[in-house]
């Protein structure tokens, strides 16, 4: 029995190390952080629970190796818990924000948990205990992973998945690797990756001598080829520093003749890091791969740390344990400078922070930022005594040192908060000296021997009912994606049902009900199923409450929320006042977003509320010049207070700004007809129409000013058109005839004055 529980934590660990930098699977929403999540929960639990198994029920006492670290490990871990308990959202506190995945209570908990596996169960290389982790089948095993990774990405980035007929949708994409979700994220653990092996290489040394050192420079090779095809400035960054830092340390404790190949091999990492760190990408992957390769969208680095410092700042409690962990879609959305207005991305809500110490900063406060930092200190201070002990001490502090200005450069996705864990808790193992063991002994204690039981079979119970709700969430989000590819209203019922808790599924089934809200309302009175339509609406407004409710800091939700209510507006009584609420809560969570105060402005224009629909159109425009939707309705509120002057003045300034916005170029063109000016009007119709030859409302508009203009011909050539885009048109059909019929007439008042012209000619 002893030896089975033995063997089920050591493979468990080892499976682990193995299997999550490659791990992946193509059946949820998101393929990477999802799934290596659920790994991570699975293997440290098992890991941990086979470990405790043999500790009580064969030992009969508990064992706890103790290092000068664990105190900071843990104080870390009870701030990232105390702003769980305050957060302003606990289902991305507890369970993450949908889409990251990485970044939760939950997260943190098992990577703990795994450092404490990996520093009471990891054994020192010269142990030769078998039943015990060995350090050195770990580092082997991850380099492994790493190589797969590796030969899976040159495979993606030639594009040579594609020829694979049956693959997965994910594998075909040119970004495909399972580290990562992006090539940016690949290449800054490739970058701490070409470190540790550079550094841990002499630790590998057996009997397979010639074929490790094969494939050592074989990955060497190919993990540096990668980087430069990447060519991701945080990567070369990582690469620079820490190898120079590995040198100068070298160089200080006298041991780069010892290390002759390891230094030659740092210094060349230099030379590469400091030739492509100022080259651009672009380039670079013109040469090699023919094309440029999509680049993911990060926050800088200036806006990161000011989104941190103004929610540390906001207050008390969110200085101290900051908004929440897992919670930065809402420091982001709360404190986005207005200059992002200004930028290509300025509609994506950033779930996730530039650099991971940002993060911290903003969701778990000073003191979760601090207690990180002296976690790294502490770390640094007692690795420096072990320096000339054993030379593998300097390369893991190398390592750590890569890990840490990877995350002052860049976010933490799964494989990097592991690899972290891992090799801080290797780190400690390779200190030996100041690790304890204390031993809580109960052979003799029926008392507490049963207390232990109880503990290991509660935890067990905890073990199995989490397996219950990780399956139902699991088939929840296959569900989830099954509707996003379909389109299935059942599948995202189902997807609700299996997991209630997720705020995403309720506003993606709002959004379901929405549009068929619309759709309903488009129809012609005589047709619209008013038992349908207070179906879609009361569910629509249901589902949009509910996540409110789960994620009351979330602005999707309330937005989704106040956009069902703006369109019953004329359908249920009250739904404008529940509008404006609800889009007013969306702009106290997101104060600097145009397209908010917009919407929000609209609900007051159909209320006739024009004053009050003129300040949110101009608050919208001074959020962003050129946000044309703010500028078109701040011109419409001047036409509706017979401002004509000022209409066409706010539509002239837009269609300069933007010359082929078609609606923009429409409104001025019908100002200038209400405003009698014909020639103009013409103009601005007919460049419409050269932009988008089938814009209905611009053929019919530009009929009208001919007919104006008394050109019934040109007139009758249009309304035809728009007759052919509009078939069986009351309005155009009758225009038609009309003007059809005055020319009739004239060519008969010209026929008769022609013949009464001929009967004087010949009297």
């Amino acid at each position: 029995m002893k030896k089975i529980l033995n063997q089920i934590t050591k493979y468990s660990v080892y499976s682990l190390v193995f299997l999550l930098p490659l791990f992946f699977l193509p059946f949820s929403f998101e393929a990477f952080e999802f799934n290596k999540q659920y790994l991570l929960f699975f293997l440290v639990s098992i890991a941990f629970l086979s470990s405790l198994a043999k500790m009580i029920l064969i030992d009969k006492q508990i064992r706890i190796k103790r290092s000068p670290l664990d105190f900071f490990v843990l104080s870390f871990f009870f701030i990232g818990l105390l702003s769980f308990i305050f957060s302003v959202n606990k289902t991305s506190s507890w369970l993450s924000f949908y889409g990251r995945f990485s970044d939760s209570l939950i997260s943190l908990f098992f990577l703990t948990l795994f450092y404490f596996l990996i520093t009471n169960n990891v054994v020192f290389k010269n142990e030769s205990d078998e039943k015990q982790i060995k350090i050195n089948k770990l580092i082997n095993l991850f380099f492994a992973s790493v190589g797969l990774i590796v030969f899976f990405s040159y495979v993606s980035v030639f594009n040579l998945w594609q020829k694979i007929a049956g693959l997965p949708y994910v594998m075909k994409q040119v970004i495909f690797n399972p580290a990562s979700g992006s090539l940016e994220g690949l290449a800054v653990f490739l970058a701490v990756v070409i470190i540790a092996l550079v550094g841990l290489f002499s630790l590998n040394q057996d009997k397979n001598k010639k074929l490790v050192q094969v494939g050592f420079y074989f990955l060497f090779i190919a993990i540096l080829g990668l980087l430069i095809i990447i060519n991701f400035n945080p990567a070369w960054l990582i690469i620079l520093l820490s190898s120079f830092l590995f040198l100068l340390i070298s160089l200080s404790k006298q041991t780069s003749k010892q290390n002759f190949n390891k230094t030659l091999l740092f210094v060349l990492l230099i030379i590469f890091a400091g030739l492509f760190i100022f080259l651009p990408s672009s380039k670079v992957q013109q040469v090699v791969l023919n094309y440029q390769l999509p680049q993911e969208q990060t926050l800088s680095q200036k806006v990161s740390w000011s989104i941190g410092f103004n929610q540390a700042t906001e207050s008390f409690k969110t200085g101290l344990i900051g908004s929440g962990i897992g919670t930065f879609h809402y420091s982001y959305a709360k404190f986005k400078p207005i200059e992002m207005n200004q930028i290509n991305v300025w509609q994506i809500r950033f779930d996730r922070s530039g650099n991971h110490l940002a993060e911290i900063l903003a969701t778990m406060g000073f003191l979760g930022l601090i207690s990180y930092l002296i976690l790294i200190i502490v770390f640094l201070f007692i690795s420096s005594f072990f320096l000339a002990k054993d030379q593998t001490n300097i390369s893991f502090l190398i390592i750590l040192i890569a890990l840490l200005i990877g995350q002052f450069s860049f976010y933490q996705n799964t494989v990097l908060a592991f690899s972290f864990w891992l090799f801080l808790g290797l780190a400690v193992i390779n200190w030996q000296k100041p690790l304890k063991e204390k031993i809580i002994s109960f052979k003799d204690s029926p008392e507490k021997n049963l207390v232990f039981s109880v503990v290991l079979i509660v935890l067990g119970l905890i073990f199995l009912a989490m397996c219950f709700f990780a399956f139902k969430f699991y088939l929840a989000d296959m569900n989830y994606k099954n509707y996003l590819e379909t389109q299935s209203e059942e599948k995202l019922i189902e997807a609700n049902k299996l997991n209630p808790y997720q705020s995403q599924y309720k506003i993606a089934l709002a959004r379901h009900y929405l549009n068929k809200i619309v759709n309903e309302v488009q129809k012609p009175i005589e047709e619209i199923d008013e038992k349908d339509l207070s179906k879609y609406i009361y569910s629509g407004i249901n589902s949009a409450k509910r996540a409110t409710e789960i994620s009351p800091g979330r602005v999707s939700a309330w937005e989704m929320l106040a956009i069902i209510y703006r369109e019953i507006q004329g359908i249920a009584a009250g739904a404008t006042e529940w509008g404006v609420k609800s889009f007013e809560k969306a702009i106290e969570l997101e104060p600097n977003n145009p397209i908010l105060h917009t919407e929000l402005g609209k609900i007051y224009f159909s209320k006739g509320d024009i004053n009050k629909a003129k300040e949110k159109f101009i608050e919208a425009k001074n959020l962003k010049p050129e946000y044309t939707d703010s500028s078109i309705q701040l011109a419409l509120a001047y036409e509706v207070e017979n401002n004509v002057e000022e209409a066409i003045k706010q539509m002239e300034e837009l269609t300069l700004l933007s010359q082929y916005n078609i609606e923009a170029i429409f409104h001025l063109g019908r100002f200038y007809l209400n405003n009698n000016q014909i020639e103009e009007a013409i103009k601005q119709f007919e460049w419409a129409i050269e932009i988008f030859p089938n814009h209905s409302n611009s053929l019919y508009s530009l009929a009208v000013a001919y007919q104006r203009k008394k050109e019934n011909e040109q007139a009758i050539y249009f309304f035809e058109k728009v007759l052919e885009l509009n078939p069986g048109n009351k309005d155009v059909v009758q225009r038609i005839q009309e003007l059809r019929l005055i020319e009739e007439e004239k060519e008969e008042t010209e026929e008769q004055d022609s013949s009464e012209i001929e009967l004087e000619t010949e009297e």
